[in-house]
């Protein structure tokens, strides 16, 4: 812990122990709300790839642990400035707290370090599902730069925590307060304030990485740009990162009260981690959404029935990162025969690509189609079709022009033993 030297310390006031001024307990309430919600939003993550998508994947193991660590960085956050003055003056802080403050500092620097990268991790390979496997081309571009991106990020964690623990030598010479024995210790306030830099910058490269990715998924625009909004939330994390820098310097280099000004930094802290976990696991939320909420993010057209009724009907269509998708098809309303068919929607979502269908909740061999739990997107189907008057029509994916019948027939694609 950074000492004031003799002479700044005979200019401080009479220390005040028993009723010293403080900057309130806002950590403490900051914290508790913004570790709140990123525990829910996480919660609701891990529902989503759990119970929706049925897609867990490393990303949702990174998230849980960096949620972990926030937790545990959030505990001493709390203990710092509510038991350990941490919302005093310098001055104000009595002398055999040092020893513990300092503990809690090293501590406090070691989780946010461990809970911002791995956050970093998680959300940068979120992005590497949306790419999906064998990617070509533009999108293979984007997976060389996610993947530097994660490798720069993780050899960075690693490199500030080895310098965090053994900035002195010997390691315990950082919480003992002004020990006798031979230490040797690096300037703190110079590598906080350098990491710190260090993190605004794979803060940004982590909130703007994705941009081209999200913008070239074949989504209406409506979506790529909600969930690009999503990811610019981010910016907030970087703007809290760079409050942080800016009162880490003011505490450890440019001012020797250092737990009034750190006071800043720590709230700065508890925004910038939490926000970040909100921002990570926010865009996965979509098939959530997507479930419960579909006129949200999903568009339906009406058609009339034999009833005289008109009823939403979802067009079948799939999405592709890579730039190739299906054609939506015509679909023309169908009815059993001795009374009217309820509609039965099945989501099938993986990430940024979700579609619906059409099918006779009485007939379970409608739909035989399996969802994958691994981190490879659902193959789009291999042939186009277009519903007419008297069946499908087939044509070839790889050209759009291409309209010839391949094969004729009066009964549904999907197998499900239903006319059209």
């Amino acid at each position: 812990m950074k000492v004031a030297p003799a002479s700044v310390v005979a200019t401080w006031p009479a220390p005040n122990f028993v009723d010293p001024p403080t900057r309130g307990n806002s950590v403490l309430i900051v914290t508790i709300v913004f570790a709140t919600l990123a525990f829910l939003v996480t919660c609701l993550r891990l529902y989503t790839r759990f119970k929706i998508t049925c897609s867990p994947g490393i990303d949702d193991l990174l998230i849980v642990v960096a949620l972990a660590f926030t937790i545990a960085m959030c505990i001493i956050l709390c203990l710092l400035t509510e038991q350990y003055g941490g919302n005093r003056h310098i001055w104000d802080v009595p002398l055999e707290w040092f020893s513990t403050v300092s503990k809690l500092n090293l501590l406090f620097q070691t989780l946010f370090s461990l809970s911002s990268s791995i956050t970093k991790i998680a959300l940068l390979w979120f992005c590497k599902r949306l790419l999906g496997a064998g990617s070509k081309g533009l999108y293979n571009t984007y997976n060389m730069a996610l993947n530097g991106a994660i490798v720069m990020v993780a050899l960075l964690c690693l490199s500030f925590l080895f310098v965090c623990t053994f900035q002195c030598s010997p390691i315990h010479a950082y919480w003992d307060y002004k020990p006798t024995y031979p230490h040797h210790c690096l300037n703190e306030g110079a590598y906080i304030f350098a990491s710190s830099v260090i993190n605004i910058v794979t803060d940004f490269l982590s909130t703007v990485v994705p941009m081209p990715l999200i913008w070239n998924l074949n989504l209406p625009a409506r979506q790529r740009i909600a969930v690009m909004s999503i990811f610019g939330l981010g910016i907030v994390v970087n703007i809290a990162g760079i409050a942080r820098t800016v009162y880490a310097y003011k505490s450890l280099i440019g001012s020797d009260d250092t737990t009034w000004w750190g006071w800043l930094g720590l709230l700065s802290s508890s925004v910038e981690i939490n926000l970040g976990l909100i921002c990570a696991s926010a865009p996965a939320l979509r098939p959530l959404i997507t479930h419960f909420l579909p006129w949200l993010l999903q568009s339906t057209h009406q058609y009339p029935s034999e009833y005289g009724q008109s009823h939403p009907r979802k067009l079948w269509s799939s999405t592709h990162p890579a730039g190739h998708s299906t054609r939506r098809s015509k679909e023309r309303p169908y009815h059993h025969p001795d009374s009217q068919l309820e509609r039965l929607e099945v989501y099938r979502t993986v990430e940024m690509e979700s579609w619906t269908e059409s099918r006779n909740p009485n007939d379970p061999d409608g739909n035989a189609q399996s969802m994958p739990s691994n981190d490879a997107r659902v193959i789009t189907p291999s042939y186009d079709f277009h519903l007419k008057s008297s069946g499908a029509v087939y044509t070839s994916p790889g050209s759009e022009k291409s309209c010839t019948p391949l094969t004729r027939q009066n009964s549904s694609p999907f197998n499900d033993k239903n006319s059209l």
